[in-house]
């Protein structure tokens, strides 16, 4: 019997040389091109609404954009968008903004994520492919105001990156012994070639080649606009989401408006509402195959 939760792609152009699968009877493996000879391949991970809404300004704890727009925990479409996305982390390390690291206080990049279900054969997927068991967690902060005794930090060998400003990295500094041994990546991020930097810095002094970013939206956007997001996994659910009912409203690309490419599209079965994509920016050629000691 066929899984009900293992996504079917339909590859189009993607290119590349398939990374494998830790379970094919659950993970379709996927294709990456080869990073840049000076900076990691970026690909975004993010969730849209039918109507294209992939957040708002959360209202408290409980108002959960994410959430709502998925449309429930226990659809079998959601169990899929989460495994994809747990995929993805073995493929290289994992990023994420400021602001959504504060929206979610108990979220660590990594395969399994508490409350999951155990998951030891994506981290013997990585490990296999000389990867370290957990993703790094690379955090950008344009201010340094950061949580650190979010479990981000907290967590035994779990290692993270923080990428800010030289006046964010100032702050942090400031914070003493937690914050002393936290690398730190301090280029003027506002600035396009700030950002290049800091991600040139990543491939040079980290080995990072290939990084998730979480988002949110707004770090995806300032990535796009450097010329730094090469892709995006985008799931787009059946949920309709009434803009009026929300302040700070933001939606997602205008992929084909901005002339990406969709290079693949799966489903976990044909009359499923939700639709998971693969649109492509730019496009290097070559493997995936990660690099020994990366």
């Amino acid at each position: 019997m066929a899984n009900p939760t293992r996504i079917d792609w339909s590859h189009k152009n993607d290119g590349g040389v398939a990374v494998g699968s830790p379970d094919p009877a659950r993970w379709e493996s996927l294709s990456f091109p080869q990073p840049w000879p000076d900076r990691p391949w970026v690909f975004g991970v993010m969730v849209a609404s039918a109507n294209g809404v992939v957040s708002w300004r959360r209202r408290g704890p409980g108002d959960d954009p994410v959430r709502a727009i998925l449309g429930g925990d226990a659809r079998p479409e959601r169990i899929a968008d989460r495994r994809l996305m747990r995929y993805l982390r073995t493929i290289g390390d994992a990023g994420i903004g400021a602001q959504t690291l504060r929206e979610q206080p108990r979220l660590v990049l990594t395969p399994q994520e508490s409350g999951d279900e155990p998951a030891p054969e994506l981290y013997a997927f990585r490990v296999a492919r000389g990867l370290s068991y957990h993703p790094r967690n690379v955090v950008y902060s344009l201010y340094g105001r950061l949580p650190l005794e979010h479990p981000i930090f907290t967590t035994p060998e779990l290692h993270a990156i923080v990428v800010t400003t030289p006046g964010g990295a100032a702050v942090l500094r400031g914070h003493g012994a937690s914050a002393t041994a936290l690398p730190l990546i301090a280029e003027p991020l506002l600035e396009h070639e700030g950002l290049a930097g800091a991600h040139r810095r990543l491939f040079a002094e980290h080995g990072v080649r290939y990084l998730a970013c979480e988002g949110g939206q707004t770090l995806l956007s300032a990535l796009h606009e450097a010329g730094l997001l090469d892709e995006v996994f985008l799931t787009v659910t059946d949920v309709v989401i009434d803009k009026g009912a929300h302040d700070g409203i933001l939606t997602s690309f205008d992929f084909r408006a901005e002339r990406a490419e969709l290079v693949a599209e799966g489903k976990i079965s044909r009359d499923s509402g939700y639709s998971f994509q693969r649109w492509r920016f730019r496009r290097p050629g070559g493997d995936a195959s990660p690099r020994r000691g990366s």
